[in-house]
């Protein structure tokens, strides 16, 4: 699933390239993907301009020059491809946008658990799937950040991945950032001290920053807005190397499944405490 690195690459990918782009044609194939009816959603999107673009979390928000908005997640497989001339639907293609210049913004999906959905301006902040998430890393000071992590009974790495507490982070950069602040994943939150939470912040911001400069990590089929892939996965320490030497100390990286999900950490550098 693309995480913060990602959908922040494909937001500025989206300020770049579709700001002021005025809608002429909505194609949709239908299916779970398109979360509003199939006429509201055309009704709502034809002849109306892209004025803007933004993330919360994973989630990517267009805001229309009706002052109205699209909500856009990709899923685990979903993808935002621009075009820049007219092109057959593919398979895996579910909603085209098609500019007035004959460009267009194509959402693919080949498991389609991503999701569009047209929201009502002064409905923004209630829609659920925004209202509930957690704290922006990137935003949030390293005093609260240690307080709210402090307040947590959870283990650290089922907490950062917890979209209620920390919007953004998911398995990939979870490991990353651990690892960098040299903590167990299985620690609990509560019972890492506040200077260890405040190194744990400042290594959110130095992996989730160096990620996003990098276009992301590719580790499966993530590609941007123009079909490249990001670079970030040759960066990585820790995720996915079981059985390598630790790029610190030498010691094995091993992995553990927690909550059904692969982890990989160095049981040198991350001690069990």
């Amino acid at each position: 699933m693309p995480e913060l690195p990602e959908v922040e690459t494909i937001v500025r990918g989206l300020r770049e390239i579709v700001l002021g782009k005025k809608i002429k044609v909505v194609k949709i194939v239908p299916s779970r993907v398109l979360q509003s009816s199939i006429s509201s959603f055309k009704r709502n999107l034809i002849g109306k301009k892209i004025k803007g673009a933004k993330r919360r979390g994973k989630n990517i928000i267009l805001k229309l020059s009706s002052g109205n908005f699209l909500l856009v997640h990709l899923g685990m497989t979903g993808h935002l491809f621009f075009l820049d001339k007219p092109a057959p639907l593919g398979k895996h293609d579910h909603i085209d946008l098609i500019f007035s210049d004959n460009s267009s913004l194509r959402y693919n999906d080949i498991r389609k658990f991503g999701k569009f959905k047209l929201v009502k301006s002064s409905s923004i902040e209630k829609v659920e799937d925004l209202k509930s998430l957690g704290s922006e890393p990137l935003e949030i000071s390293k005093d609260n950040f240690a307080r709210l992590l402090q307040r947590r009974r959870g283990r650290i790495k089922s907490t950062l991945l917890n979209q209620k507490v920390v919007a953004g982070i998911g398995n990939i950069y979870a490991d990353e950032v651990l690892f960098e602040a040299k903590i167990y994943p299985e620690e609990k939150a509560f019972n890492i001290c506040s200077d260890r939470l405040k190194k744990l912040h400042q290594a959110i911001g130095k992996i989730l920053k160096e990620a996003i400069k990098a276009g992301g990590s590719s580790v499966d089929n993530y590609l941007d807005l123009e079909g490249k892939k990001g670079f970030f996965q040759f960066h990585h320490k820790i995720y996915g190397k079981k059985g390598e030497p630790c790029p610190r100390c030498r010691t094995k990286i091993k992995k553990m499944v927690l909550n059904q999900r692969s982890s990989y950490f160095c049981p040198n550098c991350q001690k069990k405490l």
